[in-house]
């Protein structure tokens, strides 16, 4: 209380905090800040890991869409089909995730670098394995995902040596190595056309069918994560019908070639039982 021309006059007490009704509209502000906030920061989050899961598959689809068209352009196999070191199998297989085809062929090319020695040709090999059956050194360099889990493309290539009948290589520790590379992929289905019955198969062996297919069709997909899968399906995106990555090549050894190489030595039969019973 303080005094003025002899008139007392009364100051109010000053309010030394909030009311309850304050702190709950503060509480209330702070809530719905955080949870902007924390909308925000979710959605970024979920859209750099759909970025970073897109970069990655369109990494590994490049990497095997180099490898595969580099490859099948050198695809070599000999005139009549009859030496196994130049054959070309297609093999149909199933898989956790899908199709697991597996395809091997000798190519005219080079090994990759150190080992690119003139006139060596190499065996190429794609074949889809669990991390159990792949070797440690190529599962460490594929770390596990557990959100995009998927098999290992494994392709393997190494200097072709000839082994069958009168032709034998010597022992050369060049010549023993192989060189691997590892993708992590969900399914591959490899289709071969038969240009006798026009249609697309499953399977091909060049020493059964003693040629070579007219062309290759090689459907891939990569791992995705379960809220991409869903995408997908909600997109109505049919993956066998709209892969994530398609290869289509021809081969001209095989094109247009209807009947198979002509034996009239009976050159392929090396066992007299097989030769007896083509003659039946």
């Amino acid at each position: 209380m303080s005094v003025t021309a002899g008139k007392p006059i009364l100051s109010k007490p000053g309010r030394g905090g909030f009311t309850l009704l304050e702190l709950l509209i503060a509480i209330l502000i702070l809530a719905v800040i955080v949870g902007i906030i924390y909308g925000s920061f979710s959605s970024v989050t979920n859209t750099m890991d759909m970025a970073r899961g897109a970069a990655e598959r369109l990494r590994f689809r490049q990497i095997v869409w180099r490898n595969f068209s580099g490859n099948l352009q050198g695809v070599y196999v000999d005139a009549a089909c009859l030496q196994p070191e130049y054959q070309f199998l297609g093999e149909n297989g199933d898989g956790a995730f899908g199709p697991a085809d597996t395809l091997r062929f000798s190519a005219s090319l080079p090994m990759p670098g150190a080992r690119s020695l003139p006139g060596v040709s190499k065996v190429v090999t794609y074949a889809l394995v669990d991390r159990n059956e792949a070797g440690s050194e190529v599962a460490s360099l594929l770390p596990p995902d557990e959100e995009r889990p998927g098999s290992i493309l494994l392709i393997s290539e190494k200097p072709l040596r000839l082994e069958s009948g009168d032709f034998v290589s010597e022992n050369d520790d060049s010549l023993s190595e192989t060189n691997e590379q590892a993708v992590p992929v969900a399914s591959m289905d490899i289709l071969y056309f038969d240009g006798t019955r026009n249609e697309w198969v499953e399977e091909w062996d060049s020493m059964s069918e003693r040629r070579l297919p007219g062309g290759i069709w090689v459907k891939i997909n990569f791992p995705r994560s379960e809220e991409e899968r869903a995408e997908t399906v909600q997109a109505g995106i049919d993956l066998t019908e709209n892969p994530d990555l398609e290869i289509m090549s021809s081969f001209p050894l095989g094109r247009d070639v209807e009947y198979p190489f002509p034996d009239f030595n009976n050159l392929r039969f090396t066992d007299n039982e097989e030769l007896e019973e083509e003659e039946k």
